[in-house]
């Protein structure tokens, strides 16, 4: 099952709220160590699921396909999209890749021809 940021499955450890100082440690030093195991041995996994990008597709697709409809095919919308959003799949932070995105993939279809489409 793919692990998301904010993905809370399988954790199992209790609410360290209100508990005392070294139950707290303990559940720390437990989620450290799962994190460790996470990265150690799923980390490539975790960066080859497209879900995310899936994700991201759903709520661009529409924003672009509103635009520039009768202007671009559909394919050509999605092409443009996906290529956009393959640019930040290695990028640490993607709090902004939605954004970036969106103003490239629209810069690009405004173009007479998307850089990112192939020729």
């Amino acid at each position: 099952m793919p692990v998301r940021p904010g993905d809370r499955r399988g954790l199992g450890h209790p609410d360290p709220a209100g508990r005392p100082l070294e139950e707290v440690r303990a559940i720390r030093d437990e989620i450290e160590a799962r994190v460790a195991d996470l990265i150690e041995h799923r980390l490539d996994d975790i960066r080859a699921d497209r879900t995310d990008h899936e994700l991201r597709l759903e709520k661009l697709l529409p924003l672009l396909a509103e635009e520039f409809a009768g202007k671009r095919s559909d394919g050509e919308i999605r092409a443009c999209a996906d290529a956009i959003l393959d640019q930040y799949a290695d990028a640490p932070v993607r709090s902004h890749v939605m954004t970036i995105a969106h103003r490239k993939a629209r810069e690009c279809l405004r173009a007479e021809h998307c850089d990112a489409l192939p020729v």
